[in-house]
């Protein structure tokens, strides 16, 4: 039953995807689509296969400047949503300013940390986090305030400080919506990286993109994007299995 259950979940995407890749190879070939515009998928293939080794250097970079991006986000998102939970005042005091600034375009924002730190990598973090930073805030907030009243209730007339209910109520009702926060800053702290490295132009899989659509070798651009898909995949599929222990780890203590 599962084993028929995953066939209908994958099938579909799969066949979808390689009609899709058949059609573009098609288009390409037959000429209805310039190569230069659209290389086949093939070329892109064998330009991935040649240029591995250049791409996956500048890879490291990326991969290390959105790992970096995604950590800071999530423990900055995470402590300031616990204190904003438990201080009303801090709430109206701070949160209304992190949405302002979440409402400024980002990319307006990019050349101003670009004068604020310069063209190393601090800047393409620094960008990373103050993307990624604001889903993982609201998630946090989410879903502390998901625990029933009655939990908070019981936990008072039980005697618990206000640290020890958070711990032991209600951050375990906050964990599945803060890995969702997660999940999606991650694709915001690739952006991120991505975006900084697109102003600095110095090294990483943003540079070789910038690179590439500068000299129109665009077989090299899409390569270049199929490796960065597998950077996020990557990170994607790290937090997914640091929620599974960490719930994994919740479970066994309730238990």
């Amino acid at each position: 039953m599962s084993n028929s259950l995953t066939l209908r979940r994958t099938v579909p995407p799969l066949a979808t995807a390689l009609l899709l890749i058949g059609l573009w190879e098609t288009m390409s070939r037959s000429g209805l689509v310039s190569p230069r515009l659209l290389p086949a998928p093939t070329l892109v293939w064998d330009t991935l296969q040649r240029s591995f080794g250049i791409l996956l250097e500048q890879a490291v970079p990326t991969l290390t400047g959105a790992l970096a991006g995604i950590l800071l986000a999530a423990a900055s998102g995470i402590l300031l949503g616990i204190a904003v939970t438990l201080s009303r005042t801090a709430m109206q005091a701070i949160y209304p300013t992190i949405v302002f600034f979440q409402l400024i375009p980002k990319v307006a924002l990019a050349p101003v940390f670009l004068i604020w730190f310069g063209t190393g990598m601090t800047a393409n973090i620094l960008f990373s986090v103050f993307i990624a930073f604001f889903p993982v805030l609201v998630a946090t907030i989410t879903g502390l305030d998901a625990a029933p009243d009655n939990y908070e209730r019981l936990c008072r007339s039980l005697g618990m400080s206000r640290w020890r209910s958070l711990l032991a109520v209600r951050l375990p009702f906050a964990l599945p919506h803060i890995f969702s926060g997660l999940r999606i800053g991650v694709t915001f702290a690739v952006i991120g990286v991505v975006l900084g490295e697109f102003i600095t132009a110095q090294i990483g899989l943003g540079y070789i993109i910038l690179f590439s659509a500068n000299n129109f070798e665009t077989a090299l651009l899409l390569a270049a994007i199929v490796l960065l898909c597998g950077v996020g995949i990557l990170l994607f599929a790290a937090f997914v299995a640091l929620e599974w222990l960490v719930m994994r780890f919740y479970d066994s203590c309730v238990l």
